[in-house]
C-alpha cells in the first residue's frame, strides 16, 4: 500500500502543487462579474461546466526518471526480534526490511473526453519501476482509473470512479480495487469561497472487503490553500482503516508552493496468530517543487500496535522530474 501511495503522490507532484482549481476558477469568475479585470483561462471554464463544450478529447503521455530513498525496499518485517504474546521470535534475515537508495522510471498516460457541457470522462494509466542501488531488489507499481464527471453551471459537481492498483516488492504484493461516488458544491460564504464534498467508496483488497464514507472540505485564501478530509468505515471484513483524518496546507515558501499533509488513522479487523489487530498510524508528507522541472517529497509515518510485529516507522524521500 505504501508503494501505491508513493506513486499517487508522485503523480500529484508531476502536475504541480496548486490551489484548488475549481475554487480558483469560481473566484476568478466572481471578480470578473464584479468588474475587476481578471483573466480566467478557457480550459477550466469548460472543465467545470461553465461554458459550452463541443465533444472532443485530449490526452497526454509522460515518461520520467525517479530517484529516492525507501526504508523498506523489499516489503519485509521492520524488526530483528518480535514479541508475540510473551514469546520472542527472531525474524529471519531474508525476511527483514532493507532500506536504501533506489532509482527507476515512471510512465503515465492521461486522457479526457468532453461529452457535452458539464459532462466529461477521464482516465489514467501509470506505472513505476525502481531498483535498489546497493541491493538486488526491485519494486513495481501500476494503477488505472476511469471517471465520469458532472459539473453543473450552479457549481454543484459529482463524479463516479473506479480505480485499480497493484504493488509488488520482493516480499509483498498488494492489490486493490475501489469504486467511489461523490457529490459536492461550491459555497460562496465569507471572504473566500469554499467547497464541500461527500462520497461513498467500496474497496476490495488482498485480505479485506469494506465500505467507507468520505467528507472533504477545501478553501483557498490569499496566502494558502487548506484541505480537510474525514473518513469512517461503515461495514467490512478483514483488516482495514476504521477512521482517518487529514489536513493539507499549501502555501508559498522559498518562492514555491510547498504542500504539507498531516494524516492520522485507526485500523482494525483481521488477526495474527489468533490475536486481534489494532493499529494507529500518524504520518506527515512534505512536497516541494524545487524548480519548474524538479520536485521533491519527504514522508514519515509511525504505526503503533499492541502487537510488536505490526509496529513500524517508515521514511521515504523522492526526487521526481516533472518535465522530461
Amino acid at each position: 500500500m505504501k508503494q501505491l501511495l508513493v506513486l499517487f503522490l508522485s503523480l500529484c507532484l508531476a502536475g504541480g502543487v496548486k490551489a484548488d482549481e475549481r475554487l480558483r476558477t469560481y473566484y476568478g469568475m466572481k471578480l470578473a462579474v464584479a468588474g475587476i479585470p481578471v483573466f480566467v483561462p478557457q480550459d477550466p471554464l469548460v472543465r467545470f461546466g461553465q461554458v459550452e463544450a463541443a465533444p472532443k478529447g485530449t490526452w497526454r503521455f509522460n515518461v520520467m526518471p525517479v530517484f529516492g530513498y525507501d526504508s523498506n525496499l523489499n516489503g519485509g518485517v521492520p524488526h530483528d526480534v518480535v514479541d508475540i504474546n510473551g514469546l520472542r521470535f527472531t525474524v529471519l534475515e531474508k525476511d527483514r526490511a532493507i532500506g536504501g537508495l533506489e532509482a527507476g522510471v515512471m510512465a503515465r498516460v492521461r486522457a479526457e473526453y468532453y461529452l457535452a457541457q458539464g459532462h466529461r470522462l477521464s482516465g489514467a494509466l501509470s506505472a513505476r519501476y525502481t531498483r535498489a542501488l546497493a541491493h538486488d531488489l526491485a519494486s513495481q507499481v501500476a494503477t488505472a482509473n476511469a471517471c465520469y464527471h458532472y459539473d453543473a453551471p450552479s457549481w454543484t459537481f459529482a463524479q463516479a470512479c473506479v480505480t485499480a492498483g497493484l504493488s509488488k516488492t520482493e516480499l509483498s504484493k498488494t492489490q486493490t480495487e475501489t469504486a467511489r461516488i461523490s457529490i459536492g458544491r461550491v459555497f460562496d460564504v465569507g471572504k473566500f469561497p469554499k467547497s464541500f464534498q461527500l462520497g461513498l467508496s467500496k474497496t476490495n483488497g488482498n485480505d479485506a472487503d469494506y465500505t467507507q464514507v468520505h467528507a472533504n472540505y477545501n478553501v483557498n485564501t490569499a496566502r494558502a490553500t487548506y484541505a480537510i478530509g474525514l473518513m469512517t468505515r461503515i461495514e467490512g471484513e478483514g483488516h482495514s482503516e476504521d477512521k482517518s483524518a487529514y489536513m493539507q496546507i499549501t502555501n508559498s515558501m522559498i518562492g514555491r508552493p510547498v504542500s504539507t499533509v498531516f494524516r492520522y488513522s485507526t485500523s482494525s479487523g483481521g488477526g495474527f496468530l489468533g490475536l486481534q489487530r489494532d493499529e494507529r498510524t500518524a504520518s506527515v508528507t512534505i512536497s516541494v517543487p524545487l524548480t519548474d522541472r524538479l520536485a521533491f517529497d519527504l514522508s514519515y509515518s509511525d504505526t503503533r500496535s499492541p502487537l510488536q510485529y505490526f509496529r513500524k516507522k517508515t521514511f521515504g524521500a523522492n526526487f521526481i522530474l516533472t518535465k522530461f
